[in-house]
């Protein structure tokens, strides 16, 4: 009987390459203010057990709705690897053809991720969740979350943190050439195989934040979480899209760091473009004084979008 490969994540030396390069994204996890919010499109069905259930998942990246967006990190990586490998000899050459192999290879662990928005009320997001006419955004504040994100997520159980999406090209590929150049730079004794197990595992961290220009207008954020080897958490699965896909649930991680359930930081909820605005507008409102979140605004969007 075959059983699952082990995870070969190392979160300290993730850990270092990150804090190596936060100058890129100032704003994470330690700096959100008290008044700052980030919007989680979704269906009314997501709403339901998102509230339901005090929960987020954080999906597989290579399960997420456009492949294309870990599809163009991953071309991106590849070509500035090939031009580094045409000019590199020796222990250089070897741990840059490795890396290559690593990445175009299924060998890495996998990250999951839950995406957000600076924005709300986005006609491109309603496009995405509404065409149904069952699309809504959740005002969620990131700061609350600082309990299980940042240092307050212990290395052994993995690394969970919030990430701006980077959209300009030389912004993405400085990023790879800095993963590339880190661990030969401080680890100089280590193998070639080590840099390179360990650069792209740095690399894959980054990939779901990797987007295309024409994506810019999102203004997207997302939280990413990497498991780490021998993690107590195990991802669920659910059926969609006829696939089934790998999540985890972050009230399931929460508990195992031993933390207390509590509510979702929701601070308000807009109904999506629909013909029912009115009657879901009153059935939401029941349902999250029922369920706990008297306190959440609730809004209409004002966009005719039809769908």
């Amino acid at each position: 009987m075959s059983t699952a490969a082990p995870s070969t994540s190392d979160a300290d030396k993730l850990a270092r390459f990150l804090d190596s390069i936060g100058s890129f994204s100032t704003d994470l996890i330690l700096w959100f203010n008290q008044e700052q919010r980030l919007y989680h499109y979704t269906t009314l069905e997501g709403l339901r057990g998102m509230v339901a259930s005090h929960d987020l998942w954080l999906t597989h990246a290579r399960y997420c709705n456009d492949d294309e967006e870990l599809t163009h990190g991953l071309q991106l990586t590849q070509r500035v690897l090939k031009l580094q490998i045409e000019a590199a000899e020796g222990k250089q050459r070897e741990y840059l053809e490795e890396l290559l192999r690593l990445i175009c290879g299924p060998e890495l662990d996998p990250v999951y991720i839950c995406c957000f928005c600076e924005e709300d009320d986005l006609l491109s997001q309603w496009r995405a969740y509404a065409g149904n006419a069952t699309g809504v955004s959740l005002a969620i504040e990131p700061g609350e979350f600082s309990y299980i994100t940042g240092p307050d997520c212990p290395n052994h159980f993995g690394l969970m943190r919030f990430w701006k999406v980077f959209y300009k090209q030389e912004t993405q590929e400085q990023i790879i050439c800095d993963a590339i150049k880190f661990f030969p730079k401080f680890e100089p004794e280590a193998t070639a195989l080590d840099w390179a197990r360990w650069t792209a595992e740095s690399i894959r961290f980054f990939l779901p934040t990797f987007k295309n220009s024409d994506f810019a207008e999102e203004k997207e954020w997302r939280l990413i979480y990497s498991p780490s080897a021998g993690s107590p958490a195990q991802p669920s699965f659910r059926v969609a899209r006829g696939m089934l896909i790998p999540y985890y649930s972050l009230k399931d991680l929460s508990t195992k760091l031993g933390h207390p359930s509590r509510n979702l930081p929701i601070r308000s909820v807009r109904i999506g473009p629909c013909p029912h605005r009115g009657l879901n507008t009153a059935s939401t409102r029941m349902f999250l004084d029922q369920s706990g979140y008297n306190a959440s605004e609730l809004k209409t969007s004002a966009t005719p979008y039809r769908g």
